[in-house]
């Protein structure tokens, strides 16, 4: 049942287009064994890398929502019960603010394809809960939909945090559904601490880790990634726009379906499967206030020599991100292209394709 639901995921995904991300049908980026993602890798060792590669992206859009105000003002409730919004269109946004009870806030924000709010893309909604001064939970549901108003996907986060405004610790755990599914194909968990480092400038520090189960038969193997931050900040510009800048440093894993498990509780770590190698993320990553990817440029050193490169183009809500990733002699392995947010095709050196939901390789 996964399997043709996963086909027919792909059929709407390249007839929508990827909602932004040019013509989702990639060209063949090169030669490679018919079996395998180009030269002596294996398509799923390639899968792994990509999926690593965004990994990074994924993170920071999980963690900008505490700072952009999407979530109202992080453990600040005079700011919070002050919120007013009322679901107008703007740019491709619709933001509602529901107040519940004096330590109950529920944000719901819906991002389209288009600026004037017709086409529905995801809808984010966010009930938060500060029953003390430095203490405040989130559980955040985002429901990704293609340009037919298909369901695509589901993310379920949820947020403990504690501390002060501009100085605090959050644990972050997140499981990703595919279609109306109930059962997880992937799960992230990752520990951020963030103290003031000057003028709307923040440290990151943490640590984190995911598992993806992938259960297609031509795949049929589960990966996974453990890693830390490393020289990351935060900056608020004036227009309340957020850009994270430094590196993460990640292992990562393979193995056969459901062999590697992530660890519950912080520090989030996996176990199982086979090591296949390390990877470091180096570059920026920038959202609007809106919690909209702006931009991006990150550079990756993947395992055995290889390297990734992540670019993007365009502006909200028609923001292109494309990716090659090479091997240690400078083959194209694999490119992939997605919308801002992070919907779209992976091509890998044999000519297959797979797709990409919410920065999430599930094909």
């Amino acid at each position: 049942m996964r399997t043709q639901f996963a086909s027919a995921l792909l059929a709407t995904v390249l007839l929508a287009g990827c909602g932004g991300a040019g013509s989702g049908v990639l060209t063949n980026p090169g030669g490679g064994n018919p079996g395998g993602g180009g030269g002596s890798q294996s398509q799923s060792t390639t899968q792994a890398e990509a999926q690593s590669s965004m990994g990074t992206v994924q993170d920071d859009n999980l963690t900008v929502g505490l700072f952009d105000g999407t979530a109202g003002a992080t453990l600040n409730l005079v700011k919070r019960n002050a919120d007013v919004a009322s679901g107008t269109c703007h740019d491709g946004v619709e933001r509602t603010v529901t107040h519940v009870s004096s330590t109950e806030t529920i944000y719901e924000t819906k991002y389209f394809y288009d600026n004037s709010c017709t086409i529905l893309a995801k809808d984010v909604v966010a009930d938060v809960v500060q029953n003390t001064q430095s203490n405040e939970t989130i559980n955040r549901t985002a429901t990704f939909y293609n340009h037919a108003d298909t369901v695509l996907g589901q993310r379920k986060t949820q947020y403990a945090i504690t501390g002060a405004p501009g100085n605090f610790s959050a644990v972050i755990t997140s499981d990703f559904f595919i279609g109306t599914s109930t059962s997880p194909e992937s799960q992230r968990g990752h520990q951020i601490t963030v103290s003031p480092a000057g003028t709307n400038v923040f440290n990151v520090a943490g640590n984190g880790g995911w598992v993806d189960n992938d259960g297609v038969p031509k795949i049929n193997e589960s990966f996974g990634g453990q890693g830390q931050l490393q020289g990351v900040t935060a900056t608020v510009d004036g227009a309340g726009d957020v850009t994270f800048a430094g590196s993460h440093l990640e292992t990562i894993s393979k193995g056969s379906l459901g062999s590697i498990t992530l660890s519950s509780t912080p520090p989030f770590t996996i176990s199982g499967g086979t090591v296949l190698g390390n990877r470091t993320a180096s570059g920026s990553i920038e959202f609007d206030s809106n919690g909209n990817l702006v931009a991006l440029s990150v550079n990756v050193s993947l395992i055995n020599g290889g390297s990734a490169v992540l670019t993007s183009s365009g502006t909200p809500p028609t923001v292109s991100i494309n990716g090659t990733i090479m091997n240690a002699s400078g083959a194209v392995v694999a490119t992939f292209s997605v919308d801002q947010f992070g919907d779209g095709v992976i091509t890998y050196a044999n000519g297959q394709q797979g797709i990409i939901l919410d920065w999430h390789v599930v094909d």
